[in-house]
């Protein structure tokens, strides 16, 4: 029997455009949902979690309509996967953590505030797949209780943002990503497997809207797919992986 697994995502960063003038430091907090979906050479697999998610950005001031700025996120959840479903174990423990640090070059028409940006950083991830059920259902010589998903590489993009009614409403933003990844997969029991280089996309869509001048809400929609190859010449195999999320943030400036 192939072991099964549930792949951790990476998330590549969406594109965090500033429409100010003047630095400034915006402080961002949220929660959602994430969806995993896998397929390839393993039974397809999914988890629901509910994330939480933080991040601070520090936009430069904007000089002849370009500017700077240096963003950090973190995010967290647990929830159930059901990659051990075929063994009558579909809710199996979950946890999920990411962070990730880019940096960008924000593009502003000071006349109808578009504004667009190119970015590129790093992203880690950990994901860690509880396996105590199955391991009791099989029986196995040297179970494992938990398995642990490690990814580490470079996330590259742009974005663009739209403004609402000359901002007064909001503005919609669009990005797109691509992520080089590197990723361990590991067990409690000793067993351990790298993958060569993932190549994913990313595409995210998101909505703004300020309350006041220095406080506001975000709605963020992401789309991530990526494909791993693990093992070796001779004993090769694929995970393909798809990942939505969708976040609710409050924000505030200084």
């Amino acid at each position: 029997m192939k072991k099964s697994v549930l792949l951790s995502s990476m998330f590549v960063a969406a594109a965090l455009v500033s429409q100010a003038a003047y630095a400034e430091v915006k402080i961002r907090a949220g929660t959602g949902t994430a969806t995993y979906e896998l397929g390839g050479d393993y039974t397809k697999a999914k988890s629901t979690y509910n994330p939480t998610a933080f991040g601070v950005t520090y936009s430069s001031d904007i000089a002849s309509n370009s500017g700077w700025y240096i963003d950090g996120s973190y995010s967290s959840g647990t929830g159930k996967h059901d990659g051990w479903a075929a063994l009558g174990t579909p809710s199996e423990s979950f946890k999920r953590e990411d962070f990730a640090l880019t940096g960008g070059v924000v593009f502003l028409n000071q006349e109808n505030g578009i504004a667009g940006n190119i970015y590129m950083g790093i992203k880690t991830g950990s994901t860690k797949l509880g396996a105590n059920q199955a391991a009791i259902a099989t029986a196995f010589t040297n179970p494992w209780s938990e398995e642990t998903f490690d990814t580490a590489g470079l996330i590259f993009g742009g974005g663009a943002s739209f403004p609402i009614a000359q901002g007064r409403a909001g503005s919609v933003g669009v990005n797109g990503g691509l992520g080089l990844m590197g990723a361990t997969w590991k067990d409690n029991a000793g067993f351990s497997a790298k993958a060569n280089t993932a190549v994913g996309v990313s595409l995210g869509a998101s909505y703004t809207f300020p309350i006041t001048s220095m406080f506001g809400v975000t709605a963020d929609y992401k789309y991530q797919s990526y494909s791993y190859n693990f093992g070796d010449t001779t004993t090769p195999f694929k995970v393909d992986e798809k990942f939505s999320t969708l976040m609710g943030f409050l924000y505030v400036k200084f």
